[in-house]
């Protein structure tokens, strides 16, 4: 439009500059001898001859403004004063683009003087309607191609992100359930960038899927290993007190004729057995507590070293238990049994042969005591965490089962545990337990 504007200003004025050249020639000779109709007959004649112009008034005037002469003298009568607007008066030409009339002036000039001035009006219509077909035009021009363009670019961008859309709808899919991989035939039309996005999330769906079998397989091999461990412990604790057991059906066997054996040994067996029907029913209290157990008597105290004897004659080694209870004691039993049994058949293990082991049982207001004593070579340091772990996972290698049996019985009682080195040789296992304010059942 700006191109348009400046090629027909440029052709207006140069086609008003050649009517003027022509309309000053023909009436130059006519203003000198003040010819009024000389120079209408002139201005009548210009008008005629230059109709493409479209000429629509033309007024000659003296130097004072006075008309000499006008392509209408009834509107602008001989002698007249004229007065043409200002842009007329200070610019030989003037157009405004879209406009319909343009104005143009041409000043006479004689040696001294100014003989004459001409204002001509052109009719410019015509480029008014040529300049709103054109606009017209580059609007609808602008238009479709602008509509065409939004279409293309909709649809390239709609291509291009069909990759990412494809890519968000399975990102969306492995939050609400399972990662899945984009399909292979998806992956081979899709080239670039994104074809190395789609390859690199499969990788990562491989990946994930893998680790996840992974974890399965882990965590199945961790029950199986867990279940084995618990049955070996189960097993290991249940196997204590049955060489004790089987001492006192043979001493039955062969003095069971003697009332006060008789009654020691079945009071042995029945303890032992409830014992282990205990262990038994709490799982070795790893995963829950038996609220119904009973209260520890000094008669459990005494049963363990009819437990333990076999397995010191075998080794050559005295038991000697300092049992200080003088009566029930607020503590649950069975767990009670089972931690002094595995410290003592440990530590029968641990000391050499002809020495002895010295276990100590005392309670006070508030806690009761259990110390063990060997003279062997000292409890490793593998052992000594096993015991003080408390809550700690059971050893893997499947050793070492009595001592973490302990520690979580002790653990679960709200005891701790103490180990002390003795020199030269020997160690000292403490066990403090918190006595209950009430009282467990009686019932065994």
């Amino acid at each position: 439009m700006a191109r348009l504007t400046e090629t027909q200003q440029r052709h207006l004025v140069e086609l008003s500059q050649s009517y003027l050249d022509g309309l000053s020639s023909a009436i130059a000779p006519s203003i000198l001898r003040e010819d009024n109709w000389e120079v209408y007959d002139a201005i009548a004649r210009a008008q005629e001859i230059n109709k493409s112009l479209h000429p629509i008034e033309t007024v000659v005037t003296n130097s004072e403004g006075a008309v000499i002469a006008a392509s209408d003298p009834k509107r602008h009568p001989i002698g007249t004063s004229f007065s043409p607007n200002d842009i007329s008066k200070t610019k030989a030409f003037s157009y405004s683009a879209g406009a319909d009339t343009a104005n143009a002036m041409r000043t006479l000039s004689y040696p001294g003087r100014v003989a004459g001035i001409i204002y001509t009006t052109f009719d410019t219509r015509h480029l008014a309607a040529e300049r709103r077909d054109v606009l017209m035009a580059l609007a609808l021009t602008n238009g479709a191609l602008t509509i065409l363009l939004a279409a293309a670019g909709w649809l390239l961008v709609t291509h291009m992100m069909r990759p990412v859309r494809i890519l968000s709808e399975h990102l969306g899919v492995a939050r609400e359930t399972l990662a899945v991989p984009v399909p292979d035939e998806i992956v081979a039309k899709t080239t670039g960038e994104f074809g190395h996005l789609f390859r690199g999330y499969n990788g990562l769906v491989r990946s994930m899927k893998e680790r996840e079998d992974l974890s399965k397989r882990l965590a199945e091999e961790e029950r199986l290993g867990s279940l084995g461990r618990l049955a070996s412990a189960v097993a290991h604790e249940i196997n204590n007190p049955l060489g004790g057991l089987f001492n006192a059906l043979s001493t039955m066997k062969t003095h069971g004729h003697l009332a006060g054996v008789r009654s020691s040994s079945l009071g042995l067996l029945e303890r032992g057995l409830v014992g282990i029907r205990d262990v038994v029913r709490t799982t070795l209290a790893v995963y829950r507590r038996d609220s119904g157990s009973r209260n520890l008597v000094p008669a459990d105290i005494d049963d363990l070293g009819m437990l333990v004897a076999p397995e010191g004659r075998r080794k050559y080694v005295t038991i000697q238990i300092d049992n200080r209870l003088d009566g029930p004691i607020a503590v649950a039993s069975t767990p009670i049994r089972q931690a002094l049994l595995n410290l003592l058949l440990n530590a029968v293990a641990a000391a050499p042969e002809g020495s002895q082991v010295n276990a100590t049982v005392s309670a006070g207001t508030a806690a009761l005591e259990i110390v063990v004593s060997d003279y062997g070579g000292g409890m490793p340091e593998s052992a000594s965490a096993v015991l003080t772990a408390g809550y700690g996972p059971p050893p893997l290698d499947g050793g070492g089962l009595g001592l973490w049996t302990t520690s979580r019985l002790v653990a679960e009682m709200g005891g701790r545990i103490e180990i002390e080195r003795l020199r030269p040789s020997g160690t000292t296992i403490r066990l403090i337990i918190p006595i209950l304010r009430a009282e467990l059942s009686d019932v065994a």
